[in-house]
Formats: structure tokens, C-alpha cells, sequence
């Protein structure tokens, strides 16, 4: 795969030319015509014209503009007519209302639009060519200076392809044998998002020959106003005027990021990005997260010198009690903390003088827009040259973790494969000091010397601490985050496992050989004996397991509340390595383009994992029969050029399963016992195979679908359902999830898949991060809609599932920058 492909989640149908596509299909995502998605939405503000536009001061429909309308009203008129009926009655309307704005309006508007002067300045509005097979595209687009994208291929009078970019309006023209406008224009607007950072907030409106509708969109979901007769043009009107004076606290544009067009209008556009005084050009749009929530955009950009930098652009809730870079600053703030992304700037996201702020009913679902300027980036997992490489950058990730949990109290909270790169690239940038604490590294180890400090880089690069908590901050422990496929197991559940297999230890493994020799040369004996078991006390990494009566019950007195651990966060890299090295197609091996019988029940039950929500039962945690595998099982699951990965996995999980919380704990328990029991296995089998590494196939990975659901015979990257992504029950969270919202019985408490211990909602009124969330003024069960259709918990539940599989996407992509997460993906 290109190294400059751009990964945006959900263009597989939204086919204007030039947009970023995502390089996998999403099965069961795609919001279209013939699915149930967004039909008739219940978030119905009946002051929706007050509330979200603004009206001009005078307006007068003409004869030419009533008699378009009674073309679209016709029940005669077919379908074509109508659409260009509807074109010219937004024409006539938009020419007439930017004639009356005052000058200074006018101009401002014009250099905005990027209109030169003397050419018309109005939104205009005609049909869009589309081919048959494309999907969600809109019938009628809005542009500014369309004169400069007719093409020789425009198709009678129609533009057959529009640069996404230059996209300002979109409009849905629907007969009344046809519904579905509603979902379909929601589907647009999805995809508009992704596909335009410098557009936070866009209008939609749909035409029906009965009556037409206008949509809201921002990064707290999705508002429509009422259906409104033909008889009445004044919510038109308004439309129209509001793309040229929006109301003060809707803000259609992000000044700060605008796009630079390519040689000729229909080329992929690059984006300069601006911020703390500084113009970054050259931007690539890495990422796009799902549009209502977080919002997560990352770019990759040049500054001054021509170096990469990375920018990630989030819209996040204020209540937020830890902030990313909050988070960085304390990780490097004696010197930069190699293994760990860079941030070099961060603040709240301005226009003219304002920030850019959207939700108006409070604190709780108001979202600021706001910025991180990062210095690293790196490649996903599933990019890895050899098996050798990708457990190398899993040990010093599992070294970085420690570090950042002993030295800085801090844990992750969302290790996944979203967030777990390698070969990272750092940007050079001079007088940043490298903190004494950093860790010696496994290529310090298996050389059997150190790098000086200032060269003693790790093979990984730990990012998107946006779930980061101090270990000392009980109460956020307690609160369920991370991303569904990825998440420890009794995070999930909000509960300690008491299950037969999580209640057996297994000793400490003890390295031999010149695995030994290294290890001790590298750390000391010191470090290697502090984590040896007590031969006299029979322990089981330091402590002991619970013991259990004649019946088989737990002899405990109470059971222990649960709080997130350090040995969830490796329990999430032990899935983020499963993931990886699952998907790993061995350079030497036959192409694997169909599943196995074993492969299939394992990707069954990793990718239909969700995170329940407020009834939940432990019999919700599908992951025990992935660790419950005998031996033989992990080998059948590999080509046999991996049978010694298979064992290495097999052993990993004989430590990881356990539940430490139950361990009877004495002396100095070290919360990094399974840290290093999981990097002594790995180190072994890195000594053992340093002179044979398994070369691997990046660009052919091995399936998790039947062949019938790749394209073609290339099986394609992970091909996340809706309840597959997530952590709602039959839905998902994302992130961030990337989880991160939850769904109806999966309410998080903010972009993640954030929940308390007892399932429910950890903010008071809080909305889905991922879905359209309703900005209505009436009471939800109000809202008029025509036939049963998603409550908005269930949108929410799609936004945290749409979030995971963004995250999914670009993590399969060969860059991915310091992100983002989620999503969850």
C-alpha cells in the first residue's frame, strides 16, 4: 500500500471524485438507500428556524420562483424535472439574497468563498451526475465559482464530477414513491464531514413534492426542523441566507484549516493548517473520525524547515476531568520520554476572535474544538517486515507502559492496535532534552549493550492518551474505557472474573541461556530476581491465587470492586498482539485467501465482541474461549512456518487470563509483574530466533472474512460490522472506540467507550459522542416521525460503532499518525 494513501473512513459509497476512500468495505455499515439508517429522524426542533438559522429581512418570492415550485409539487412531474426545478427555485432564491447583503458582507463573503472578483458570488446550486452504481451521492450540490469545474464530460448541463472540496451545500430531491431522504442526506453529511475539516457545520435540505426539510449537522449530532409546506418559503429562505450570514453561534467554518487546490480544480486538494502563529502546509488528511463526537482529524504537514509534523484536531467535551495534553506534558516533563508521542503545542481552535464551540445546552454536550501540534508518527502493526519486528516493538511497548506507570503513575487506558505503532519517525527538532528516565530497549538488549541515552530509541511509539488517568484517581479507574475488540475482559464488564480459568496462576517464566545472560547483563540480577517466585511460598507472580472450598466457590469474603488495573492495559496489548500476528501472512507460506474452520471461530468471536451496557451478564464475555484453546488449538490456528508464534501465544495467554485482583497479595507486590512476565517470553523467543526471522507479506494479509465478503481473491483488511466495531449490546462503542459512546444499555460517559462500573451512564445527561445526538427542543417522544424507525440511542450506538471503524481503517493503512483513536474504531 502507498505510504501517501489518505484513510477516511465511509467514502466506499460517497463517490465524489478525488475523495479519500477508505481501502476496505465496511459490510453493514454503509447508510444507503435500501437500509434503515437515519429514516425519518425523531430529533425534530419545532423552533428550528429560531434556533439554527437566520432569516433575511426581507424576502418576496417571485413568479419564476412560485412556478418552480409548482413544478416540484407536481405529482406528474418525473423525478429529472424536478431536480431541475429545484435547482432553479435555489438559484433564483440564493441570487436574490446575496444581492441584499451589504457590502462589507458581501466582500468578506466573496475572499471566504474564494470567488474572484467579478465573477458571481452566489451559492449555486444544479444537478449532480452521478453514475448508477454510486451510492449516497446527492442530487443537487451547492458551489461557489462553478464556472471554473465544468468539464468535458458534464452530461446535459449537469457537472459529472465534483472535487469534494469544493462542495458547499447539498440537497436531496425525492419522489414521494421514494423515501429515505432523510437517512441518505445524513449519510451525505457524514461523508461531507470527513471529507471537509474546514466545514465543522453544514445545512442539508430535503425536497419532497409535499413538503421540504432542513438538516443541521455539527459535532453534537443532528437536528431537522419540521416538515414545512411548499406553501411557505420563509425556512427556505433562511437556508439560503444562512450559508451567507449564519448565526452568530453556528459556526459554518473553521478558518484556521483551508484547502489548497492541485493543478487543476479536480485534483486532490493538500490543506494548510494554522496554529500558534504558524502556517503548516502540505497537509494530508491522514484521518477522519466519525463526524458526530470527537471528531478526530489528523494531518500530516510540513512546517518551516520541510519537516513531518503531525496535527490532530478534536472536538471534546469540557467536562473531561484529564486531557491528552495534560497527560503529555506530565510523561515528558523532565525530557522527552522516547516510546511515547511528542506534543509540542495544544490549544482551543479560534475564528477571528471566538472558538469554535457547538452544543448550547449546557457544559455537558457542549464540544470546543481543539488542537495538538505532535512530533511522531509510525506504521501499523499489521505492517510489520517480520514477526521478529512486530514482537520487538510489542516487548518495548510493554517496556514504555512500565516506565510510564512507575515513573509517572499514568495508565493508558485504551491500548489497541489504533494506538500501538511501529517504525515510528521522529521529527527532528532541536533543544528537546531526553528525560533520564528513559528505559533501556529490547535492541539494547539483544545487542548486549546500551545506546547512549540520547540514540536509546524504542521500535514502537505509544500514542492517543486521550483515556490516560492517574493511577491515584480511583474514581476515574473505576469508569470502563477502552475499545471493544481490545479491551480487557473484566474491563468490560465492569467486574473482577471469577470464571474457573482467570483463577489459576502460572508461575513467572524463567528466561535460560543467553536469554538469561542478556537479560542480566541489560537490567542486573537485581531486576530479574525482584520478579522470581518465592520457592517457599509457592507464590504466583509474588502473590497467591484465591483458593476455592469442596464446592468450587471462591473462598473470599468479599469480592473485590473493580478498578482498572496496570494488568488490563496488558491484557489489551496481549489482543492487540493476537490481532496482529493473526493477520500476519508469512512471506514463504501459500496465500491464505480463505478462512480456516479454526481461524473463523476465533475472528467470529473477537470481532462480535461488544461492550454491554447497563444489563449485562458475565456470560456477555465471549473472549474465554479464545484464551481456553488447548495448545494444539493455537497451532492449528498458524501455518506451520508459525508453530513457534502459535506456542509463544499459547504461553502469553497462561499468564494474561488470570485475574490478579483476586491474588492474595503480600510483601511488595510489583504492579508490573505481568509486564514482565509477558517480555521474558518474548525475549526468549526473539534470542531464540534472532538468526531466522519469519519474513512476512504487509501487503497480503491473511483473512478474518470468507472469501465471500473480500473483493475479488485479495482478501481485505479487517471488515468491521456494526456489532462487530463495538460495545453496545448487538451495537458498539467506539471511540474511539476508538469506542468510545455507547448505545442504548451502552451509555458512556463521554467519547469512548466510557462506563462505570455498574454499566451506567458516568455524566449526567450525556449524549452519544458518536451518533446524531438531538439538539430538539421538544420532548423526544414528540418528534414526529412517519414509521419505527433507530431511537437516538441506537444513532448513538452507530456513531461509537462507525467511530471503531475508522480507527480500524486507518490503523490498517501503512501510516498512521499520533492520533488518534476512537474509534472506538
Amino acid at each position: 500500500m502507498n505510504v501517501h494513501t489518505c484513510i477516511i473512513a465511509g467514502f466506499e459509497s460517497f463517490q465524489y471524485p478525488n475523495a479519500p476512500k477508505s481501502d476496505e468495505s465496511n459490510e453493514g455499515y454503509t447508510a444507503s438507500e435500501d437500509q434503515g439508517y437515519y429514516d425519518t429522524p425523531q430529533d425534530i426542533d419545532q423552533d428550528f428556524l429560531a434556533n439554527h438559522l437566520r432569516s433575511p429581512t426581507t424576502f418576496v418570492a417571485t413568479h419564476s420562483m412560485l412556478a418552480d415550485v409548482a413544478k416540484i409539487m407536481d405529482a406528474v412531474t418525473d423525478n429529472a424535472m424536478r431536480r431541475e426545478a429545484a435547482a432553479s427555485l435555489l438559484n433564483a432564491i440564493s441570487k436574490t439574497l446575496h444581492g441584499s447583503l451589504s457590502p462589507s458582507t458581501r466582500e468578506k463573503h466573496r475572499k471566504r468563498s474564494r470567488v474572484p472578483v467579478g465573477k458571481l458570488g452566489h451559492l449555486t446550486f444544479f444537478v449532480n451526475y452521478c453514475e448508477k452504481e454510486e451510492r449516497d451521492a446527492p442530487e443537487l450540490v451547492g458551489v461557489y465559482n462553478a464556472d471554473d469545474l465544468r468539464g468535458q464530460d458534464d452530461v446535459d448541463g449537469m457537472h459529472r464530477r465534483i472535487p469534494y472540496h469544493r462542495i458547499e451545500a447539498l440537497v436531496e430531491v425525492k419522489p414521494d414513491r421514494r423515501r429515505g431522504g432523510h437517512r441518505q442526506t445524513v449519510s451525505c453529511a457524514h461523508r461531507h464531514h470527513a471529507a471537509r475539516p474546514d466545514r465543522p457545520a453544514i445545512y442539508c435540505l430535503v425536497i419532497e413534492p409535499g413538503w421540504y426539510q432542513v438538516i443541521f449537522s455539527d459535532p453534537t449530532g443532528v437536528v431537522v426542523s419540521p416538515r414545512n409546506e411548499w406553501t411557505d418559503l420563509r425556512l427556505l429562505a433562511a437556508y439560503i441566507y444562512s450559508h451567507y450570514y449564519p448565526p452568530r453561534d453556528r459556526h459554518l467554518w473553521d478558518d484556521s484549516v483551508s484547502w489548497i487546490s492541485g493543478e487543476t480544480p479536480h485534483q486532490p486538494p493538500t490543506w494548510m493548517v494554522r496554529c500558534h502563529g504558524r502556517s503548516y502546509t502540505h497537509g494530508r488528511l491522514l484521518f477522519a473520525g466519525y463526524p458526530w463526537g470527537r471528531r478526530t482529524t489528523v494531518f500530516q504537514v510540513t512546517d518551516r524547515q520541510g519537516g513531518e509534523i503531525i496535527i490532530k484536531d478534536t472536538y471534546r467535551r469540557r467536562v473531561r476531568r484529564w486531557k491528552e495534553q495534560d497527560i503529555l506534558v506530565h510523561i515528558h516533563e523532565d525530557g522527552d520520554l522516547p516510546g511515547v508521542v511528542r506534543l509540542t503545542w495544544a490549544g482551543p481552535v479560534r475564528t477571528g476572535n471566538k472558538m469554535l464551540t457547538y452544543g448550547a445546552r449546557g457544559d455537558e454536550e457542549a464540544r470546543r474544538k481543539e488542537r495538538m501540534v505532535l512530533l511522531d508518527s509510525g506504521c501499523s502493526l499489521v505492517r510489520a517486515k517480520t514477526v521478529n519486528d512486530l514482537l520487538e516493538a510489542i516487548y518495548d511497548v510493554l517496556e514504555v507502559h512500565r516506565t510510564v506507570l512507575r515513573e509517572r503513575k499514568v495508565l493508558h487506558r485504551d491500548m489497541s492496535i489504533n494506538n500501538i505503532l511501529m517504525y515510528p519517525k521522529r521529527a527532528d527538532v532541536g533543544g528537546r532534552a531526553m528525560s533520564r528516565k528513559a528505559p533501556i530497549f529490547i535492541k539494547d538488549v539483544l545487542g548486549g549493550s546500551q545506546r547512549p541515552r540520547t540514540e536509546r530509541l524504542p521500535a514502537c511509539l505509544v500514542i492517543d492518551y486521550d483515556y490516560a488517568a492517574q493511577i491515584e484517581d480511583v474514581d476515574e479507574l473505576k469508569q470502563r474505557t477502552g475499545t471493544p475488540l481490545y479491551i480487557a475482559r473484566s474491563v468490560s464488564l465492569g467486574m473482577v472474573l471469577i470464571d474457573l480459568a482467570s483463577n489459576f496462576g502460572t508461575p513467572m517464566p524463567t528466561l535460560t541461556g543467553d536469554a538469561l545472560h542478556l537479560y542480566t547483563t541489560a537490567y542486573g540480577q537485581e531486576r530479574y530476581d525482584r520478579y522470581n517466585e518465592d520457592p517457599v511460598a509457592r507464590t504466583c507472580h509474588g502473590g497467591c491465587p484465591p483458593t476455592r472450598d469442596s464446592e468450587g466457590e471462591l473462598e473470599l469474603p468479599d469480592l473485590p470492586a473493580f478498578v482498572h488495573r496496570p494488568e488490563h492495559d496488558v491484557e489489551s496489548v496481549y489482543w492487540t498482539m493476537i490481532y496482529a500476528l493473526l493477520r500476519a501472512q508469512p512471506a514463504t507460506a501459500p496465500r491464505e485467501l480463505d478462512l480456516s474452520a479454526a481461524s473463523a471461530s476465533v475472528w467470529k468471536t473477537l470481532l462480535s465482541h461488544y461492550i454491554p451496557g447497563e444489563k449485562y451478564a458475565r456470560s456477555d464475555e465471549k473472549r474465554h474461549e479464545v484464551m481456553s484453546r488447548t495448545k494444539q488449538e493455537w497451532l492449528d490456528l498458524f501455518h506451520a512456518t508459525m508453530e513457534d508464534v502459535a506456542l509463544l501465544l499459547w504461553r502469553i495467554t497462561l499468564h494474561v487470563r488470570a485475574e490478579y485482583a483476586l491474588w492474595n497479595w503480600e510483601g511488595n507486590p510489583q504492579p508490573d509483574h505481568l509486564h514482565e512476565a509477558v517480555q521474558r517470553l518474548i525475549m526468549q523467543y526473539l534470542v531464540d530466533h534472532r538468526d531466522n526471522p519469519i519474513q512476512l507479506d504487509p501487503d497480503h494479509l491473511r483473512p478474518t472474512h470468507p472469501r465471500s465478503t473480500n473483493q475479488g481473491d485479495t482478501p481485505t483488511p479487517t471488515q468491521l460490522s456494526w456489532t462487530q466495531a463495538n460495545g453496545v449490546t448487538g451495537n458498539h462503542t467506539a471511540s474511539r472506540v476508538g469506542s468510545r459512546r455507547a448505545a442504548s444499555g451502552n451509555q458512556g460517559s463521554d467519547e469512548g467507550s466510557r462506563h462505570t462500573a455498574t454499566g451506567k451512564s458516568a455524566a449526567k445527561g450525556a449524549t452519544a459522542v458518536g451518533g446524531p445526538s438531538s439538539k430538539s427542543k421538544q420532548p423526544r417522544d414528540q418528534a414526529k416521525a412517519s414509521q419505527p424507525v433507530p431511537n437516538n440511542c441506537e444513532l448513538e450506538a452507530q456513531a461509537e460503532r462507525q467511530e471503531a471503524i475508522s480507527q480500524q481503517q486507518a490503523s490498517e493503512g501503512s501510516l498512521r499518525c499520533s492520533h488518534v483513536p476512537h474509534v472506538a474504531r
